[in-house]
């Protein structure tokens, strides 16, 4: 296996096994109001949430339970532009995580270490 590969076939493996665990079978879903952030947020044994950026060429931000956040490529999406809008000035608990919109970006934090990501057109942090 290429090692490029590696984080994108670890990232589809735990949505995976982890959808099941949100109850609906599935991953839960939502967007931004622009529609250019689209995220899944899949729960069990490693809770994640992995948020595509549309506006870069196949970048999403990944954030694990318990570990730091990253940008990673993609080449299948995880969200839906017909996903729940998470309107601006809203935030919204999934699991351990919390996430934020606003019309400077979305920020999507692990309640429990603190980390973390902001993603907006303009950047892109980690924390």
């Amino acid at each position: 296996m290429r090692p490029s590969l590696a984080p994108l076939i670890a990232v589809a493996a735990v949505l995976v096994v982890a959808a099941p665990a949100t109850g609906k079978g599935r991953p839960e879903r939502f967007r931004t109001p622009s529609g250019q952030v689209v995220c899944a947020y899949a729960a069990g044994k490693q809770s994640l949430i992995r948020c595509d950026l549309l506006f870069l060429d196949h970048r999403a931000a990944l954030l694990q339970s318990g570990g730091r956040p990253r940008v990673i490529p993609f080449t299948a999406p995880v969200g839906n532009i017909h996903a729940r809008v998470l309107r601006y000035g809203t935030s919204r608990a999934f699991g351990r995580f919390t996430c934020t919109s606003r019309t400077t970006g979305l920020t999507c934090r692990d309640r429990r270490s603190g980390h973390g990501f902001e993603v907006s057109r303009q950047r892109q942090r980690l924390f």
